[in-house]
This record gives structure tokens, C-alpha cells and sequence, in this order.
């Protein structure tokens, strides 16, 4: 007998509102942004011998993008710019890519011509420049190892750590609330 995969309630047991009104935000959603260092990486930087920035990305949240980029649209929010970066978002598919920017506002006006509104839109960050954008959008998350002040005004803080699946979890719960069958 096979293990049971986790359902829904699985996935939402650390939110911050009702299970209802998490999967309702989710349900509506039409674009996940996502910072990057310290959301897709674990927020290390490693410096090569030639002064090469490398960083790790999850095969785990990545396979989560892959799974949902047909019923959402991904995009990113980073204050940083970076090769490794740009190619791994591009083997994702992610169309929409803000680099360089510090102010996570501003960089949300950037995608203002898609016009969504700010309930279609989910964002996860982990710090304390984050918190003006994860206060704004319909859905906000964090991974579990966020600064304390963003955990404590998300709606969702995923049970993994930055790099190491939080970005999945977001995805199988916005799979989970858009009827999305997982493989």
C-alpha cells in the first residue's frame, strides 16, 4: 500500500487565516510572484574562484512551476541581478523577470500593463524589504525560515525553508485550489 499524498489541509496547516479563506485567495489568482534570494535559493551566495556568483536552486520548486504555469502566470521580483538567475527562470518559463530592485513596490508597478488586480496576484518574500508588497497582493507567503516580522503578516508560511521547497508548497496550494491534478 502506497502512502497517502497529502490533501489541502496538509498544505494550508500553517496559514495565518482560515483554510477556506486561504484556498478562496488562492482560487483567484492569476500571477505568483516570487523573490528570489532567500524564496527560490536558500539565500547563501557562492563566489567562484573568478568572482562567478553561483547560487542552488530546489529541482522540487522548480518541478512546482512546471506543474502550474499552465493555469498561472510566474513571474519575479529580485534585488538582485543575475546570469545563474535569468537561465534558470528561463528553463522555467517564468515570463515575467524584474532584476535589480530593491523596492518591491516599485518593481510590482513595472508589471502594471497586465492588468491584474492585486487579489489575482500572490507574492513570497522573506524579508523585511518584502513586507510593503506581501501586505499589498490578494495572497502573501513566506518559507519558514522568513524574518519573524514577515511570518507574522502573511497569510501563508510554508512549513519549508527558502530553497528547500517553500515555493513548492505555494504552488500545491494554489494547485489544490484551482483544481490543478497533480500527477
Amino acid at each position: 500500500m502506497s502512502p497517502a499524498r497529502p490533501g489541502p489541509r496538509a498544505t494550508v496547516s500553517r496559514a495565518r487565516i482560515p483554510p477556506r479563506a486561504l484556498l478562496a485567495r488562492a482560487a483567484r489568482l492569476r500571477l505568483v510572484l516570487l523573490d528570489v534570494d532567500g524564496v527560490l535559493t536558500d539565500g547563501r551566495l557562492y563566489y567562484g574562484a573568478e568572482g562567478e556568483l553561483m547560487k542552488a536552486f530546489d529541482v522540487k520548486d522548480g518541478h512546482g512551476i512546471v506543474l502550474l504555469r499552465d493555469h498561472v502566470d510566474f513571474g519575479v521580483i529580485s534585488g538582485r541581478p543575475g546570469l545563474a538567475t535569468r537561465r534558470r527562470l528561463e528553463e522555467l518559463r517564468v515570463k515575467h523577470l524584474v532584476f535589480g530592485q530593491l523596492d518591491k513596490l516599485a518593481g510590482y508597478a513595472q508589471l502594471g500593463d497586465l492588468g491584474l488586480s492585486d487579489e489575482e496576484v500572490a507574492y513570497m518574500g522573506d524579508d523585511v524589504n518584502d513586507l510593503p508588497l506581501l501586505r499589498r497582493v490578494g495572497l502573501s507567503a513566506a518559507p519558514a525560515d522568513a524574518r519573524p516580522e514577515v511570518r507574522d503578516v502573511v497569510h501563508f508560511v510554508a512549513r519549508s525553508p527558502g530553497g528547500r521547497g517553500a515555493v513548492r508548497e505555494l504552488c500545491d496550494l494554489i494547485a489544490a485550489a484551482k483544481g490543478v491534478a497533480r500527477p
